[in-house]
């Protein structure tokens, strides 16, 4: 018997989908494109005059554009790290069957379900100078001498925000991961023990390369959510104090608010290239080396 023919019933599935896709990103892209190249009035599209390369030029020699530039590799490359590290820990630990496990798995992942505004204004407060919770309970506890400037030391505010986003991320790495481990069959395991391989044996040799997947996965989401991050920079420090913590993000956001849109444009697409530049790469290399289950 001969398979029915679907095909007006699959367009009507695909239209859809297709339309929203070129509503919502490429008639955005291609708009973003084209008024990259161009300059107009303050918010307004009456005298639309295309300007060439001149948007990219000023964004590149931008006072804060080298700032931004090693801000953002910075926190993008120190979270990444931090994020897939804590991450995998605790989806290797939380993998095992203990009486708690359920809980432990809830309280790592409820940050990540927090806003960023709001996680932003509670750090904020907690990491004042001098009355945050966090320098007062350094001052409780005898060690008042070291209680730094968390926010308000330029070389070290920047560090201070990597830390912040990894508290808040390092549980959605663990969700990815730990689905990972939990689609890894226990046969596997078994004949291992039946080898006699102990536990950092079997971690090398079985879970890591079967999990790779997944933490592949777990790479790239982070170090692009790190390369573009805006929101937590702009609910906690706004780019300062000074140029300390300027990130793209805020530089593109500033040259929206300040009404230079052909700028804002074109700091948006550097920036949507180097994201691409570098996660691709990385996300093929990575691959390479993946296990089929």
């Amino acid at each position: 018997m001969k398979p029915t023919k679907n095909k007006p019933y699959t367009y009507t599935l695909i239209l859809p989908g297709m339309l929203l896709y070129a509503v919502f990103f490429l008639v955005p892209s291609l708009f973003g494109g084209v008024l990259s190249f161009a300059n107009i009035g303050r918010f307004s599209f009456s005298d639309i005059r295309f300007t060439g390369w001149t948007n990219y030029m000023n964004v590149l020699t931008d006072d804060y554009l080298s700032a931004a530039i090693r801000n953002s590799f910075v926190f993008a490359f120190a979270t990444t790290l931090l994020k897939v590290g804590i991450g995998t820990a605790l989806a290797v630990f939380l993998n095992r069957r203990l009486r708690t496990t359920n809980y432990l798995r809830t309280v790592a992942f409820l940050p990540a379900v927090l806003s960023t505004v709001a996680v932003g204004v509670f750090f904020t407060s907690a990491m004042h100078p001098t009355n945050g919770m966090i320098n007062r309970f350094l001052h409780a506890v005898g060690l008042g001498a070291i209680a730094p400037d968390w926010l308000t030391d330029p070389h070290l505010a920047i560090y201070s925000l990597v830390g912040i986003e990894t508290w808040k991320w390092s549980g959605f790495t663990m969700a990815i991961v730990l689905a990972g481990l939990q689609s890894i069959s226990k046969d596997y395991y078994e004949s291992a023990n039946l080898e006699g391989a102990s536990e950092w044996q079997q971690f090398r040799s079985i879970t890591f390369p079967l999990v790779l997947p997944y933490f592949n996965n777990a790479l790239i989401v982070n170090l692009i959510g790190g390369l573009k991050v805006f929101d937590l920079v702009q609910a906690v420090t706004q780019g300062g104090p000074g140029s300390a913590t300027e990130v793209f993000g805020t530089l593109v956001f500033k040259s929206f608010g300040s009404g230079r849109l052909g700028e804002g444009a074109a700091a948006s697409i550097l920036l949507s290239l180097i994201v691409i530049a570098i996660t691709l790469p990385t996300w093929k290399l990575i691959a390479r080396k993946e296990v089929e289950l």
